[in-house]
């Protein structure tokens, strides 16, 4: 895990002052089309998610709350307006240590920090469940975590003075062992090498992993060759590139790096083209590219998998390549209130359909860009998916301010709408059994269902629903521990669903 470059760490430390302050800011940042923007945000909260951070900010001017990358934020400039409180909905001392304190990844145990005067400042919104105190001139930050590795990488990523400082009980933990074999090494040095906009030198390596090439240049660069070597046996294309005076550069070329060969049963082959299908039509992930490249070697020469996997057109049938370009255009729509046309593919039937919407909002939900307003064809608000946009443009005859946005309208209502409220059908009851981990998070599963705690302990979730089919297939993806108990029809759909599972991976 290298450390932050001393720029992103400069705005790391002015989120985290912005945020204790509860003062607004003006942040510059580059949204997801490429466009720079300029917003007054509130900064919420801020997480550490290996090997990077993240900020959450409201906007309240577009009322929409952002999760940014750090190292996409180049300017931050205090405002003289008070933050309000965080938008409902979001708890921003789970956004910012989930990753670290999960008691289902094992013991909760204490481990401590040792930062530099700055940082150990700020530490409440670093880690806001931390506690700081002095230590001999040094700055201590006490941290409970489930996954001490995280708060390792976190250590390391706040530069030379974020240091854990309790070797002792790491070295002990199973999971921190794990990361001790030369595999998960090498994977972390070719995680490095990828993440880097250009070539990188022997020296450049070197200062970015010190631990692993410390003590003579001699035994180094041994070290280092072997490296390479090894590398290229995993199967990363690890190129070399000259680079004049500075020497050699070394780059690897994800889209050709070779697939170990793979062995799976006919059930975990249907799951995995299951859900990677579902992932590379619907989703307009960063890594969708890396999905589909590693779709097509699987295909060569797993068992197990669908007829229908032979042809691997079907992976790109509904990509949409140019999302984020469509996303560009609906955000122009929505800031010149000038209605658009879309064509909209449809997943229910399979094709694309033309709408016109007046866009109300736009937001970012789990790496998946939407946006709601209102749809001429349904004469309803609606909400949208940018991933399932084939076209936009504007509509025929539209002009700026040709509509206005009600005032009621909360893009937040719909950003966190689940798939079970799209509205397919009218209202309906639906009751579902949650047991063992699920039951502690059933709140945060289902959220708004009323919930009473069966004799068993189990937790029954009672709840609403627009889209049973959504609900069932929802509750089939949670496990075994999930349980569908009403609607009858609904218990009936997830048995025709599991039948044909069974009949599609049957060899």
């Amino acid at each position: 895990m290298p450390r932050l470059p001393s720029s992103a760490r400069r705005i790391l430390l002015r989120l985290a002052a912005a945020q204790l302050s509860r003062r607004r800011v003006l942040l510059r940042y580059r949204e997801a089309g490429g466009r720079w923007a300029r917003r007054a945000a509130e900064v919420v909260s801020l997480a550490f998610d290996s090997p990077r951070w993240l900020v959450a900010a409201w906007c309240p001017g577009l009322s929409s709350l952002r999760v940014l990358d750090v190292a996409r934020v180049s300017g931050v400039e205090p405002l003289g307006e008070r933050a309000g409180p965080p938008p409902a909905g979001f708890d921003p001392v789970d956004f910012a240590v989930h990753r670290f304190l999960d008691p289902a990844a094992g013991p909760v145990r204490r481990l401590e920090l040792t930062l530099d005067h700055r940082a150990a400042a700020l530490a409440r919104a670093l880690i806001p469940t931390s506690r700081t105190r002095s230590r001999g001139g040094r700055a201590v930050c006490v941290v409970r975590a489930s996954r001490p590795e995280v708060v390792a990488r976190l250590a390391i990523s706040l530069g030379p003075a974020g240091a854990l400082d309790s070797p002792g009980p790491m070295a002990t933990s199973p999971v921190a062992t794990r990361q001790k074999p030369a595999e998960a090494r090498l994977l972390g040095l070719a995680s490095w090498i990828l993440e880097q906009p250009e070539p990188v030198t022997r020296e450049q390596v070197y200062q970015a992993f010190p631990d692993d090439y410390r003590g003579a240049a001699a035994a180094a660069e041994k070290k280092f060759s072997r490296d390479k070597d090894a590398l290229r046996r995993l199967g990363f294309n690890l190129e070399v590139v000259p680079l004049g005076k500075q020497g050699p550069g070394y780059a690897i070329d994800p889209r050709s790096c070779a697939l170990p060969a793979t062995d799976f049963t006919p059930e975990e082959s249907a799951v995995l083209w299951t859900a990677g299908t579902a992932a590379l039509r619907l989703s307009l992930h960063p890594l969708r590219e890396e999905l589909e490249s590693a779709f097509r070697k699987l295909v060569l020469g797993a068992r197990g998998l669908p007829p229908g996997a032979a042809s691997t057109d079907e992976l790109s049938a509904d990509a949409t390549p140019d999302a984020e370009r469509h996303l560009v255009v609906l955000i122009d729509g929505w800031e010149r209130r000038r209605r658009v046309r879309i064509r909209y593919w449809r997943a229910s039937t399979g094709e694309a359909v033309e709408r016109e919407v007046d866009v109300y909002g736009w937001a970012s939900r789990r790496g998946e860009w939407l946006f709601a307003g209102y749809c001429h064809l349904r004469k309803a608000v609606r909400v949208f998916y940018v991933s399932r946009v084939r076209s936009v443009g504007a509509a025929r005859g539209a002009r700026d301010g040709g509509y206005a946005i009600p005032a009621t309208f909360d893009i937040r209502r719909w950003s966190r709408q689940q798939v079970w409220d799209y509205e397919l059908h009218p209202p309906r009851t639906a009751v579902v059994r949650l047991r063992g981990p699920l039951a502690r998070i059933a709140r945060q599963l289902l959220p708004g269902a009323r919930l009473e705690t069966d004799p068993s302990g189990a937790r029954l979730a009672r709840l609403e629903v627009r889209n049973l089919r959504g609900l069932v297939r929802q509750a089939l993806a949670w496990g075994p521990d999930a349980e569908l108990v009403e609607p009858e029809e609904g218990r009936g759909m997830a048995r025709e669903m599991l039948s044909s599972l069974a009949t599609w991976s049957a060899p």
